[in-house]
């Protein structure tokens, strides 16, 4: 692949999470607007929780098939996020490292309580991702570029409530 090819690919790939960026922005504003800041948050905790689970429940049966450990070291190689997007994204492509943080940055000014809900989309995802992939581990966002930072930086850490079935931003649903 040539390096203009590479380039356009990682731009089509950042255009779809721009799309998926756009989608949870206004996906917040109507739950915003039709029952208000605090209920819409609820709403929108238990439905990054449940797409935390959904896509790690998908990570742990592809570790399995490949005979993983499903452990922080293990994740990147079976998680369905398109990683090229982030990590192969450079300062001459323009814009910011994440794309979502791209697209919610632009948000901020006209829509200001959305800086609370973009930053919360990154908890939830990242935290119930690693509890419920590796049963084990959790993990806090130290720094968050929706919230000035240059960058996003994890911190993980094993966890006694992890490990006892309880994750931090919900539960399973019994089926």
């Amino acid at each position: 692949m040539s390096d203009n090819q590479k380039t356009a690919s990682i731009g089509d790939v950042r255009a779809a999470c721009r799309q998926f960026a756009m989608l949870y922005f206004q996906f917040c504003r109507t739950l915003v607007e039709t029952v208000g800041e605090e209920a819409a948050l609820k709403a929108v905790q238990k439905t990054i929780f449940r797409l935390g689970l959904d896509r790690t429940d998908g990570a742990r049966s592809r570790a399995d098939t490949q005979g993983l450990e499903k452990n922080l070291e293990n994740f990147s190689t079976v998680n369905d996020l398109p990683s090229i997007a982030w990590s192969a994204w450079n300062p001459s492509m323009g814009g910011v490292k994440c794309p979502y943080a791209e697209t919610w940055l632009g948000y901020f000014a006209e829509f200001p309580w959305f800086k609370r809900f973009s930053s919360f989309y990154c908890d939830v995802i990242d935290t119930t991702n690693i509890e419920n992939f590796s049963r084990t581990t959790s993990c806090r966002i130290t720094k968050n570029l929706l919230l000035g930072a240059l960058d996003c930086e994890w911190e993980y850490f094993e966890s006694e409530k992890v490990k006892a079935g309880v994750f931090t931003y919900g539960e399973r649903e019994k089926s």
